[in-house]
């Protein structure tokens, strides 16, 4: 009886439209805002930014001071410091008031935070400057696997009121997850499925550090393989020479039922000096002609964290974000990426 009703109907329609026009009101679906990602290397840091028209932004490369270049390539941490009286007892009214007055706290700062803090900061006022406006989110991506330096990056993002979009990424395997290849394993039904895991070998070679990693491609996944991930080697020279001991070790003690290099499906070489000449003759010495000349290389800084820029877009467009991730106090309010503002969308 009610489907015949035409009075009906339209009271059902209308209810259906208002209904649907509230949740599209107060669950946008699309970003608000871009995907903003840092990259923390031994050396210096990077910025990138991935919008929402599908365009990577390459914004800076900014040089660590002699403190950060020190604490980054040290073999230990710092203990944290508890600063003094002051700074413990006001350390949680200032996170508040602190990015609303502009005021400053380094003093309360551990000193390896204040040196990564420092390069964070002006890669952050170089990506603010290109948007015209203050973000509130950031995505970082580190070189080192060490859980004490993750640990003051993470502190140094947050010293300068930004927000982590989702967890620290390693730099091998954003540039590994950057370059996968189309054939994904696992997914049934999807064009070109291969039923095994594809590994990928990420070499990188610049000019004061060299790593070497293998990585397991699985259902659309990029997942480091235990024991065969490190942190970079840094030197000053022989890289090359680094890199053929580490794929020798390698392709000796291969991962259990995994035959190297003839396994190989993938080989990613970044790092400002990917396109060594040494390099890539070491390489086709020990892979050979084909699997070099399929693969993936680039010298550009901003390669891996690009992706993380993207991953970083993905992961904002959530629904849920913002009611998960709570912007720092005062920071919304203040920039134009996060409110209902139609000037939004052309960012």
């Amino acid at each position: 009886m009610f489907l015949c009703n035409p009075q009906a109907l339209l009271l059902f329609a209308l209810f259906c439209l208002t209904t649907t026009c509230g949740v599209a009101a107060q669950y946008p679906t699309r970003p608000r805002a871009p995907g903003v990602a840092f990259r923390l290397t031994s050396d210096y840091g990077v910025a990138a930014m991935y919008l929402k028209d599908g365009t990577s932004v390459p914004v800076a490369q900014v040089q660590g001071s002699p403190g950060y270049q020190a604490f980054m390539r040290s073999s230990a941490t710092s203990a944290p410091t508890q600063g003094s009286k002051l700074c413990q007892y006001f350390t949680p009214i200032l996170d508040r008031v602190e990015p609303v007055l502009g005021l400053n706290r380094k003093s309360c700062l551990n000193a390896d935070v204040a040196n990564v803090a420092a390069v964070l900061a002006t890669l952050k006022a170089a990506v603010e400057s290109y948007l015209g406006t203050n973000i509130c989110f950031a995505a970082l991506n580190l070189d080192t696997l060490d859980p004490g330096k993750t640990d003051i990056a993470q502190k140094a993002l947050g010293s300068i009121h930004l927000r982590q979009t989702h967890i620290t990424a390693r730099a091998a395997q954003s540039a590994v997850q950057a370059h996968k290849p189309d054939q994904q394993p696992g997914f049934i039904g999807e064009p070109e499925v291969t039923e095994e895991p594809l590994y990928m070998l990420a070499v990188d070679h610049s000019l004061h550090w060299f790593n070497v990693g293998l990585f397991k491609l699985d259902e659309g996944t990029v997942d480091p393989i235990e024991d065969f991930v490190n942190s970079p080697q840094i030197v000053e020279t022989g890289q090359v020479g680094g890199i053929k001991d580490a794929l020798n070790h390698f392709f000796a003690n291969p991962p259990a039922g995994v035959k190297l290099p003839e396994q190989l499906h993938q080989v990613v070489v970044y790092g400002d000096d990917a396109k060594n000449e040494e390099l890539r003759q070491l390489l086709t010495e020990l892979l050979g002609v084909d699997q070099v000349r399929a693969a993936y290389f680039s010298s550009s800084v901003f390669d891996g964290v690009n992706h993380t820029a993207y991953a970083a877009h993905v992961r904002m467009d959530d629904v849920q974000f913002e009611m998960r991730v709570l912007a720092p106090p005062g920071c919304k309010w203040r920039s134009k990426l996060y409110s209902n503002d139609e000037r939004t969308t052309e960012l």
